[in-house]
This record gives structure tokens, sequence and C-alpha cells, in this order.
């Protein structure tokens, strides 16, 4: 009897794995991309040719336009529904209909920045050519998505995900998020009146970096009334940046006689990656690069005559104006009489939850925050220019057709937010450095304080010319690079406020293009991941010399000088082994002792403040007062906090590695885990993140990967988000490389294929000529027009 209970349990439990397996099987091979055979596009004119490559780059030939847009809304569909969705669920704040209570504060976040409203309402200003593609591109997805039916990408499936016919407000959507990462910058000016209000006005301005920061007296006033919140953060965590490098030569620098552009985007890493690779070909339009699922265009890339690559500008085009506030709450004052808040009602559905019902206010300003909300300790409205009504799509379009550089400015004109550093070549040999957006008129001060709203004569007057931003065509020295620096001229007329990123970057990269003329796409791709910091060593050659008590030095003496001698021996380079670890260690040390004991519960410095302020510490342009203590009766200097910071990273290093500097590991606590966005969610995350690879470079470096330091470790989460080196007369000769692939399945074979060669800094042909893309082709699918 016993054996055959025995029996029956065995063979049960055989049944539950076989059943488990199957049903495993069936969720891994959900929401595959197809590559091959034929599929019907409803609204095509004629059928459309698409050929992937070994990575599975599609090349697309289509009869018009439109039929180009159809087919690029179908393939990001095709292998990037899963995002697509889960992104356009994050901007209309949607999140907690599939993932729960605990994403509320989120989406009501999200919700409170009116992205998914704003989108709509950008839709009159499109031209109509902006809204037929626009259009065009949504039948292009919802076609893929009738077709599919049940069989959608995993992680939708496994949160009973149902999707809704896209959009073109959803398009537009996306192109909105990309401004509220680029240059959305409320929280950097609210943090700038807490040390406002901590500090004062003059240490406020030093942390600012701008002497003569201009302060409205009434600002300055209420910053003595208010008490900052003082929530305990970490005062030296750096959030990650956004920034870039791009760069240009022109044909004289040029080993093929040819105009070069190199572009590699810091952004978020995450898998699948933001960018979605393709050439697109019509008769109106022709472009390879780089694209971002959403959107129906090349976003970074080249044409037929010019390529073109971005870097944030860091334009301050986002300001607070602080309010005064009715008693009832309802209305705000405006030159001596109130005005009425707009409302507006939003319910927010939650899957585990009751449903949480919104009221979001407004002013003439732009969206209005209570006191206490977004953690501030007054009422405010925010201005933007994202919130502008414009035509995002025109610029692009017209990108892809320009003939030489001559015609970019005028195309750069018409884009307002976000605004980019555009840097590009032509296939005459030359190249242009201008500026993709518009900057903004001020009533008052340069947009880095907040300013009260009750006067209107302090409002913003409207946008800026696009004549008051920097342009460079065809310099003198052959070359151009961006990297987020200021990139104004000397005696710049035009009031034009950067957060600039340090200046070091650039000129690492323009010092490495000035040395030689033979520069090949193969070249510049090396030049990408340089992870040489001038910054770093300026760093060390403005530490003071460790004070050294004779004949007996104290431990921590002893061990600052020996830190002080390797990082003075050290050639600046991040990479994954040596002196690079001492170095992040001592930066962090130092940027610790130096303003945590002010700045702790106050605030913590944050891009671009941190970096310059630790040099101009160090350089004596600071305050000496900065080094010293305040939780301490002694009063300490520059000499003593270097000696201190010195001999902590020593001792952390030999901690972890020993005492021999050369076999310290920084890629141990420099590293990136690719995860997939929903990476953290149970089990999903097991199947869809890859493991974690140390990195060289730091946030100094042309080599950019950055993150924030926890328990010793920088979590890397910021970096080339793509890289290209482009050939503007020559396309066939253009390279370029994703961190992750093409698909978003994560059991698809180019989910992860391109990660290896990103980490080892290769990358890969890119095909413009028929020759060159039959050659690659390796699977072939025809999207086909619907019978009539």
């Amino acid at each position: 009897m016993m054996r055959r209970i025995v029996r029956a349990l065995a063979w049960g439990a055989l049944a539950l794995v076989l059943v488990g397996a199957a049903l495993f099987t069936w969720w891994r091979g959900l929401g595959r991309a197809q590559r091959e055979g034929s599929a019907v596009l409803a609204g095509l004119a004629a059928p459309v040719s698409v050929r992937f490559d070994e990575r599975a780059v599609p090349h697309v030939s289509a009869s018009s336009l439109l039929d180009a847009a159809a087919a690029l809304g179908w393939l990001h569909a095709n292998e990037r529904f899963g995002q697509m969705e889960m992104q356009r669920r994050y901007v209309d704040g949607r999140l907690a209909e599939v993932l729960g209570s605990r994403f509320v504060a989120l989406d009501r976040g999200m919700r409170e920045l009116r992205l998914a409203r704003t989108a709509c309402a950008m839709l009159p200003a499109l031209s109509e050519r902006s809204r037929a593609v626009l259009e065009a591109y949504a039948r292009g997805v919802n076609a893929w998505i009738a077709a599919r039916g049940g069989d959608l990408p995993p992680e939708l499936v496994a949160l009973r995900v149902e999707p809704t016919e896209w959009t073109p407000a959803d398009s537009l959507a996306v192109q909105m998020l990309m401004a509220l990462r680029l240059c959305y910058s409320e929280s950097r000016e609210r943090l700038r009146t807490r040390w406002l209000v901590a500090l004062g006005p003059e240490r406020a301005r030093q942390l600012v970096g701008v002497p003569d920061l201009p302060i409205e007296p009434e600002l300055a006033r209420l910053a003595v009334e208010w008490n900052a919140r003082r929530a305990a953060r970490d005062a030296t965590a750096e959030r990650p940046q956004n920034g870039s490098n791009n760069w240009a030569v022109d044909a004289s620098r040029s080993a093929t006689g040819h105009a070069l552009i190199a572009n590699d985007p810091h952004l978020e890493l995450a898998l699948p990656s933001i960018w979605y690779q393709v050439l697109v070909r019509s008769p109106e339009y022709e472009a390879s690069g780089f694209s971002i699922p959403g959107l129906p265009l090349v976003v970074i890339g080249q044409g037929a005559r010019v390529a073109w690559g971005f870097t944030n500008a860091e334009l301050d085009v986002c300001d607070v104006f602080i309010e005064r506030v009715s008693d009832d709450g309802a209305s705000v004052e405006r030159d001596g009489a109130w005005v009425p808040l707009r409302s507006e009602r939003e319910t927010i559905l939650v899957e585990d939850g009751e449903p949480v019902e919104l009221e979001l206010y407004s002013s003439d300003i732009g969206p209005f925050y209570a006191r206490g909300e977004r953690e501030a300790d007054y009422a405010f409205s925010v201005a933007w220019t994202g919130y502008s009504a414009f035509d995002p799509l025109e610029p692009f379009l017209a990108l892809a057709g320009a003939r030489s550089v001559d015609d970019v400015p005028a195309i750069a004109a018409r884009s307002t937010a976000p605004p980019q550093n555009l840097v590009c070549g032509d296939a005459s040999g030359s190249i242009l450095y201008t500026v993709l957006g518009r900057s903004v008129q001020r009533g008052f001060g340069d947009g880095r304080m907040p300013t009260p709203a009750w006067r209107s004569a302090l409002h913003w007057r409207g946008l800026a010319p696009h004549s008051h931003t920097p342009l460079a065509l065809r310099p003198d020295a052959a070359l151009l690079v961006t990297a987020n620096e200021d990139t104004r001229p000397d005696g710049f007329p035009h009031a034009y406020t950067v957060d600039a990123a340090a200046p070091e970057r650039a000129q690492r990269i323009r010092e490495r293009l000035a040395e030689r003329r033979d520069w090949t796409p193969e070249a510049l791709a090396e030049l990408q991941v340089d992870a040489t910091s001038l910054y770093a060593l300026e760093i060390v050659r403005a530490t003071p010399v460790p004070a050294i008590d004779r004949p007996t030095p104290s431990d921590t003496q002893r061990l600052a000088k020996r830190a002080f001698d390797a990082l003075r021996a050290w050639d600046g380079e991040m990479r994954e082994r040596g002196a690079s670890a001492l170095y992040a260690l001592y930066e962090r040390q130092l940027s610790a002792r130096l303003f945590e004991d002010e700045l702790r519960g106050v605030g913590m410095l944050t891009h671009p403040e941190h970096k310059r302020a630790l040099r101009e510490a160090l350089s004596g342009a600071l305050d000496g007062a900065w080094f010293d203590d305040v939780r301490t009766p002694e009063r300490e200097d520059s000499t003593t906090i270097a000696t201190e910071a010195l001999a902590a990273a020593w001792r952390d290093g030999a901690a972890r590695w020993g005492d021999d500097v050369e076999r310290w590991s920084y890629s141990e606590m420099h590293a990136w885990h690719p995860k997939h966005r929903l990476g953290d969610v149970p089990v999903l995350g097991t199947f869809f993140n890859r493991a974690a690879r140390g990195l060289p470079g730091s946030d100094t470096s042309p080599c950019v990967f950055s993150g924030p330091l926890r328990d010793g470790v920088i979590e890397v989460g910021h970096g080339a988000s793509l890289r290209i080196a482009a050939d503007c007369a020559d396309p066939d000769r253009s390279l370029a490389i994703l961190p992750g692939g093409q698909a978003g399945q994560p059991f698809d074979e180019h989910y992860s294929d391109q990660l290896e060669p990103y980490f080892r800094g290769e990358l890969r042909a890119m095909r413009w000529s028929e020759a060159a893309i039959e050659a690659a082709t390796r699977q072939r699918l025809e999207l086909l027009p619907a019978a009539r």
C-alpha cells in the first residue's frame, strides 16, 4: 500500500515538474520578434522590405515616408513593445494599475508633472507632415498589437497587461520623457534654496559657483524665516548626471579626407537599451542610426550628406516661482490681486488596492505645488520650456535631409526642448556646432534660484531667439568638442545660464584630437573609451602634502603619505586595477570631510556643483572655512582634512586588497549590473538581468561610467547609452554599438549579444549602400498592405 502511495506521489511530482517546464517554455517563447517571412500592415501604400543583419539591425526600404514610419512602428513593437508599454504607463502615471500600491507615489509624481496632458496639448502645434508621420507610426504599432493577440512579451503576460491602442500622443509623451530627463531641474533650485536658508547668501553663492548670483531681495528675506526641511541624507552621494560626449574633425584631420563625427550620450544604462538601431530609406526620408522606441525617426545618426550627434547643453530652462497662497488654498497672488488656481481631478487605479483620487492644480506659470509637496516648505509653481507648444519631430525629419552643415542652424532653431549641443559634419568635409533648442528670457536673475511669483514683472518673457545660443562653423582648429561644459566663447553677449560639467573631460578629448591629422572611425572609437581623468590629476596636484610630525609621525600621517606618494606617481587613468581605486576612495573621503558637516540634513551636492566645489576648495577659490569641521572644537585646515582623507582612503583600500596599491581592484568597486527595468520584480529579475561587470572610466574621463557610492561600491547606472563614429561622406565606414542588443525579449539571442563587444570598447559596422546591406543580410521580412 505504502509503495503505491509513494509511486503515486512520485508520478504526481513528475507531472507537476513537466507541467511547470511546459509552462515555462511557453512563457519564455512569448513575444518573440518576427524577422522572417511576411506580415500584414494595414494602410501601407506598397510592400516594405526589411533586411536584418547579424545583430538584428533592420534596413528598411519603403516607397514613401509614411510607409517607412508605419514600418518603424511595427518594428519597434515587434522588438520592444514591453518597453514601450511600460514606458507609456510610467509617463501616464499608470504603473500602479499593474504593479500595485507601492507605485502609487511614483504615479502621483508623474501625474503632477502633466507630461501626458502636455503631449496631448502639443498635437495642434504639429505640422501636417509630423502629424501624418505620427499617425502612420501608430498604425504600425497597432497592427502588430492586433496581430499578436495574447502573444505579448513575457513581462506583460506575467503582469496581466492588456495593451490599448498606441496613439500619436503616446509618441509625444516619449519625447516629453526624454526632455524631462535632460532639462527638468526644479529640484536643483529647491536644493539651492535650502543652502540659502541654512548657510546664508554668500556661502550658498560659493556652492552654486557664481559669486555675483542674483538673489531676489524678497527671497533672501523669506529665507531667514523658513526652517529648511532637514532630512538626513549623505551630503556627497552623487546623483547620476545626464552628460555626453560628441566631437567632429573636418576633412583636414581625417585619414579618409572626409569629416568624421563621434557621439556617446551618457544616459541611464538598462536592458533593453533606450535606443534601437535602424536604417530607414524612402524617397522623402533617408537616415541610419539610432531611434527611440515610441518615436518614428532616427534621433542620432546620419543622412545622405550630413551626420550628427548630441550632448546635453545643460541649459537652465526650468524655473521655480515661489507662491503666496490665499487662506483657502484656492488662489495665488498676482500684483496685489488673488487669481484662482485651475484644478483637475484624476484617479490612480491600483492593482491591489482602492483607487486613489488626486486634485492637481496649475497657475498661470505652470504646475502648482502646495507647501509640503515635493519636500518643499513653501508653495511654488514651475515654468519649463518643455510645457511649450512646439513640433518636436520636424527638426529631426529635416536633419536627415540636410545637404550641408549650412542648412543646420535654421533647422536647429525650430526646436524648443530639450536643449542639446548639436555637432555635425557633411559630405564636403565641413563641421558645425550649434544648439538644438532655445533659452528663455527672464524677468529677473539667471534661473539658478527661485523667484517670487506674486510680481508678474519677474515672470518669464518668452523664449530667447535661437541666435542667442553659441555657434561655431568651420572652426580654424578643424575640430569641435562638446562634453557638457560651458560652450560659450569669450565675450558671449547673451544671457545663457548653464549648469556646466567640469571642463576637463572636454579638454582631454580636445587634446587628443589635436595630436593627429589621420583620424578614422576606428581611432575615434578608441578615444571613446579613453579612461584618463584630467580632473582627477588636477585634484591630486592641488592636494596639500600631508603634515608629518618628526621624528615619529602618527599612523594617520604615515598612511596619508603612502597614499599621497601613490597618487602623485599615478597617470590619471581610471583603469580596472591600480591607483584608480585609491583615487576614487580619496575623492569621496575628501568630499565628505569638506561638506558633510555643513550640508548633512540640508541637501547634498549634486551635478554640477560637486566636482567644481571640490576643485575650488583645494585651489583656494572657495572660502577656507569649508575645511573646518564645525562638529569639532579644533579648527581644521586644508592640510588636516586632506591628510585625514588620504589616510582613510588607504585604510579602506588596504583592508580590501592589501598594501600593494597596484593590485587594488577598481573594477570591484565600480561595476554595472545590467538590469531590466522590471529586474527588481521578484522572479522576473532572475531571467531578465545579466551578470554584473566591473568597468574602467569615471564621471570625469571620456569613458564615462558613474553612479552613487553605496556600501563602498559605485553602483554604475549611467554611461555611454550608445557609441557611434560616423564617416560623413562614406556611411559604409561608420561604426556603432549598443550596451545590450536590439531585442527586448529577454530570451531572444539579440537581447544582450552586444554587451561583450561593448565592454571591450568595440564598435560594429553600419551599412548604408545596397551592396553592403545585401552582403550583411541574414534574415528577410516583407510587410504587406492589407488585401482589398
